[in-house]
This record gives C-alpha cells, sequence and structure tokens, in this order.
C-alpha cells in the first residue's frame, strides 16, 4: 500500500511512501508514522492507497482522512481500507477491483500471458511474446510457454526425449539425450558398435562396426555340420561350429568322413556317386508269389522284410525274400512300420471299422486292437519312445487321426476331423515332424503339420495348380520332406515350405505315384502304378534328374503300391498280385 500526505495549506507540498504489508494473513491494524515538515501547516490530508501484490498492482482499496496535527505529541488518525481475497491467492476479487480470475479457486490467480500455441500442445511458442495477458486465452494459445517447435505438437517441455532424430523434442536445448548416442554397445549378433539413431518409430540402433561369421549346426544327423544356423560375432553356440565340415544337410548319408557304399548316393561327398566301386544294383523278386495284392511294406533296413495286405496276409522274410512265413492277423492292412526292437505294428481295418496290429519276428500270430477306432486307417507311422513301447500315429480317409501306444487303447488325437480324406502319414522320429497328406474331394491335393502343443492339424500351402490325391509321403528330417500322387505329382518340402520337383519322365507324368521313400535331397525313391502293358515301376532322383531303376515285368502288368527302406542300401517295393522286389548292398 502507499500513503500520501499533502499539506491543506499548499497542496503542492505533499510526499508519498510506500507501506510494505508484510506476508500471511493481513493484519488487523498497521501503525504509520507521520512527522510534520518543516515549513508545513499543521493541517494535512492522508489518503490511503491499497494495491493487488505489488504497486504496479490493481488499486484495490482507498481511505482519505483530514487531520490537524497537534503542535505537540501524538494525534491519532485511523484510516480503513477492505478488499476480499477469498480464496487466499492473493489476488482480489474483481468486485473489488482486483484481478483474480476466480477468487473460489486459489489455483486460479491473476491475468496471465497468452503464447501463441499453433500446434495445440498446450505449450506456446517460446519465441515469440505473449499475444494477450488475461484470464482466458483466444483460441490457439497456452499458458504455457517454452513450445521450440511450434508446429510439432509432440515437440514440447515437460517430458523425456522420446525419439532419436537429431531434434530437441523436449526444448530443453539438447538432442536425443535419452538416446546415448554415440556410446559403445553390442547388437544382437554380439557385434561391437557405436549407438546411432535408426530402426523403427525413431529408436536407436547399435550400429555395428564389426562383420558377423556364419555358424553351422547338424540338422540331418550325421554329426558334421553344414546348415546355416545365424550369424554372430561373438560366441557360437554349443552344439554349432563356425566352418562348415556337411557336403548335405538334407541326409545323414553324405558327409565327407563317409565311406563310399553301393547305394545311388555320393557318400564321401567327393562329387560321384559309388565313384570307383563295382556296384550291383539290380532288384530281387520272390521266386514263388501267392498272388495278394500287398498294400504294406516295412523293413528293418538290412534283415527283416514284412509285407502285408488285405485277407489277414502278413508275411515275414528276409530283404532277398528268402526264409518266408506267413503269420495269421486278421484285417485288411494298408500300412505298416517297424520298431527299433524288431517289432512291427499294423494298420487298416476290416468292413468299415479301423483296427490296429503288432507283431514280433518270433511270433505265431499277431496281436489286433479295436477299440475306439470307428474308420479304416489308411497311413501308418511310429514314435519311438525310450522308456516304453512306441506311439503309432494313424490317418484315415474321413480326415481322422488315431494315437495309440501299446497297451493303453487307441485315442483321437484331435476331437474332430480335418476336411480332408488322408492316405498317408510319416515322421522323422519327432512328434513336432508329424506330416500327413492326402485329397480334398479326390481332386485337390492336401498336407497337413501336427501342431504339438495343441494336438492339432495345421493345413499347409501347397503349389498351385495340382489335381489329384497325395498319397505317400516321408519326412526325411526336421527341414525336408517329400510326397507323391496322382499325375506324377512329386513335391518337395524344405524348412516348411512346399515345392514342385523336376517333373518325372513323361512315360510317368500320367501314372499315380503311390509311395515315397527319401534318404536326402539326392536321394528320393519312388513307386508307381502301371501303365498299359507297362508294370509299376521304381523312379530314383538324384537331386538333378529322375531315372527308372527298376520295372515290373510281369504280364499283365502290375501295379506297385508301398515303398519302404531305413538306409539306401537296402531298398523294397511291393504292390498287386504279390509284386515285389528289392535291392540291399552291404555298408
Amino acid at each position: 500500500m502507499t500513503l500520501t500526505v499533502t499539506d491543506q495549506a499548499e497542496v503542492s507540498r505533499h510526499v508519498t511512501k510506500t507501506v510494505n504489508v508484510s506476508a500471511g494473513a493481513p493484519p488487523g491494524t498497521l501503525s504509520v508514522a507521520v512527522f510534520r515538515q518543516a515549513g508545513w501547516s499543521h493541517e494535512v490530508t492522508l489518503l490511503a492507497r491499497a494495491y493487488e501484490q505489488s504497486c504496479e498492482g490493481a488499486q484495490v482499496a482507498t481511505a482519505e482522512a483530514a487531520a490537524s496535527l497537534a503542535k505537540d505529541g501524538i494525534t491519532p488518525v485511523e484510516l480503513l481500507l477492505g478488499a476480499m481475497d477469498a480464496d487466499g491467492d492473493g489476488f482480489v476479487r474483481r468486485e473489488d477491483q482486483g484481478t483474480d480470475c476466480d477468487d473460489t479457486d486459489p489455483a486460479r490467480q491473476g491475468p496471465t500471458p497468452w503464447y501463441a500455441d499453433d500446434d495445440g500442445d498446450g505449450y506456446g511458442n517460446g519465441l515469440l511474446p505473449p499475444r494477450r495477458v488475461a484470464c482466458e486465452g483466444p483460441a490457439l494459445t497456452a499458458s504455457r510457454a517454452g513450445d521450440c517447435d511450434d508446429r510439432d505438437l509432440n515437440v514440447h517441455p515437460d517430458q523425456a526425449e522420446f525419439r532419436c532424430d537429431g531434434q530437441d523434442d523436449n526444448c530443453d536445448g539438447v538432442t536425443d539425450e535419452s538416446f546415448d548416442v554415440g556410446g559403445t554397445c553390442a547388437d544382437a549378433l554380439d557385434c561391437q558398435g557405436v549407438r546411432a539413431c535408426g530402426g523403427a518409430i525413431g529408436g536407436a540402433v547399435c550400429a555395428n562396426t564389426a562383420t558377423p561369421a556364419p555358424y553351422y549346426v547338424d540338422t540331418d544327423g550325421d554329426g558334421k555340420a553344414g546348415t546355416e544356423a545365424g550369424r554372430k560375432c561373438g560366441a557360437i553356440p554349443a552344439n554349432a561350429s563356425p566352418q562348415s565340415s556337411d557336403c548335405d544337410e538334407s541326409s545323414r548319408f553324405r558327409s565327407p568322413d563317409l565311406t563310399e557304399v553301393c547305394d545311388r548316393i555320393d557318400n564321401d561327398c567327393s562329387g560321384g556317386a559309388d565313384n570307383g566301386l563295382a556296384c550291383n544294383l539290380d532288384w530281387r523278386t520272390p521266386v514263388v508269389t501267392d498272388g495278394t495284392n500287398w498294400k504294406a511294406t516295412a523293413t528293418d533296413g538290412t534283415a527283416n522284410l514284412w509285407v502285408a495286405g488285405d485277407g489277414g496276409k502278413l508275411a515275414l522274410s528276409q530283404m532277398d525274400f528268402t526264409g518266408e512265413r506267413l503269420i495269421p492277423c486278421d484285417g485288411d492292412w494298408k500300412a505298416a512300420w517297424v520298431a527299433a526292437s524288431g517289432e512291427l505294428f499294423l494298420a487298416g481295418g476290416k468292413g468299415t471299422a479301423g483296427r490296429f496290429a503288432r507283431v514280433t519276428p518270433s511270433a505265431t500270430e499277431c496281436t489286433t486292437e479295436i477299440t475306439n477306432v470307428p474308420q479304416v486307417m489308411n497311413g501308418l507311422v511310429g514314435i519311438e519312445n525310450p522308456s516304453g513301447a512306441p506311439t503309432l500315429y494313424g490317418v484315415t480317409g474321413g480326415g481322422r487321426s488315431f494315437r495309440w501306444t501299446p497297451p493303453a487303447a487307441p485315442e483321437q488325437t484331435q476331437p474332430n476331423a480335418v476336411a480332408a480324406s488322408l492316405r498317408a502319414i510319416s515322421a522323422a522320429g519327432r512328434l513336432d515332424t508329424l506330416l500327413a497328406v492326402g485329397s480334398r474331394n479326390a481332386s485337390t491335393p492336401v498336407a497337413f503339420r501336427f501342431d504339438v502343443a495343441s494336438s492339432t492339424w495345421s493345413e499347409e500351402a501347397l503349389p498351385a495348380a495340382l489335381t489329384g490325391e497325395l498319397r505317400g509321403v516321408h519326412v526325411v528330417n526336421a527341414s525336408y520332406a517329400y510326397a507323391v500322387g496322382d499325375n506324377g505329382m512329386a513335391l518337395e518340402r524344405v524348412n516348411g515350405v512346399w515345392s514342385a520337383m523336376k517333373p518325372v519322365p513323361a512315360a510317368y507324368s500320367s501314372r499315380s505315384l503311390q509311395d515315397v521313400v527319401a534318404f536326402g535331397r539326392t536321394a528320393v525313391y519312388v513307386a508307381t502304378t502301371e501303365a498299359g502293358a507297362n508294370g509299376g515301376s521304381v523312379l530314383f532322383f538324384n537331386g538333378s534328374d529322375w531315372s527308372v531303376v527298376y520295372t515290373d515285368v510281369s504280364a499283365p502288368a502290375r501295379a506297385l503300391r508301398s515303398l519302404d527302406g531305413k538306409t539306401p542300401t537296402g531298398v523294397v517295393t511291393t504292390g498287386d498280385r504279390g509284386a515285389a522286389a528289392s535291392f540291399v548292398t552291404t555298408r
């Protein structure tokens, strides 16, 4: 406040003094002493003015009084001033000529500067003076200043630096301080580098200054690493090698450390199959056949050979068809699989119902299992179990799949059938490699992968413009699989992607390819049906070209329906009316 004292006898004589009001609650009484100046009269006028905040603030109250100053002693004069500040924020209400924008809200005080806020981020342009000072601002203004880029609503004070872009995002005069630009780092490949702006949505990346080197793993199980699994600067995984030491990761029968044998494969990676060996790859046939339509073939590779078919027919012999004996096994058998123990497992049915069977080489009859198998099964494969019996998986023409771990009863792998007729199933010793093939409406080939986590089948994409049914599938390992079917269809699956193989010879392009056994991308065997007077054949693909390695010469012509082989030195095929052939070499 101020107090002005004026000499009534000569009004030009006056004095004004500022009187500071102490902070805190307003005092009830403020005492001020006035001393008569020399030459002044004894009659004076006292004028008190109260201001908001400071003497430069709004005048909110006045009081005036005349006084006759005694010649001696003190003349008391009382001046009464009042102005309301209801919310205690130091600003007086407007009714008392104050500037409080809202005297009921201490957070809202007097008029404030309003700055241009063209980007609407709540912060005014810090490079321009305020547009106005008021309780309320006009459109596109803000009471907070400091925006260093009023064209970008994401740029303003009171936030962390949120993107690495060489710009000041929080208007603190520093760029990219949150991202340690220029600091040392190691990227995802363990390569040393420096942090730099880049990557998605304004992030920082580690710009490496070293070149990562490839490392390799063994995916075909031959002990040699030849599949590039990634690149790193630092330590590679324990099961990996910094050098490639395998010429073919699709086959465990090819690596530089192997000895060449007669099997149509370049075992030692020298550049030629069977190089330098006097090979006899002729196929042997049974001396006497009983005319059975053999639908299923299974071998342990070098010794025992099992064949099964309709009418309960099951026979065991050596791979060269010597020592044959028949074993009763009630059922019409479509598929067979031999465990490492030598025990044979069968899948098929009788009438319209399905069934499994099992038999050992020394048994005189098989043991059948018909519980929970309502549909005839077309395909069968087993997964070995080190602590007990293997688990068998079979598929049906009704799109169902069954799991059987003897002696427990079979069960369906998923409640609902897939929308397809399934013809064959295969795996490479692990459940996550399980594949099944067949057709939809007998005209569109289909392939399914088994999802271990959900125990369901997922359909996979096949090449377009294929017609007919896929009838055979063979999984080599987790990376490679092969499937064959009608109209000369031959497909290869590499790392989950199916593609068409090189077309089979023209004479076989209209035949149905019935079954496939593969030992890698350079050793694929296929069994075919007959064509006119020509019997079924076994085709062989060496990675570049197809060749015919066996043709049934009986008249009338007979189709070959099944193939099996645990190693490329022992392969067998069987088919209609007793058709059978095999070749065996010593590895």
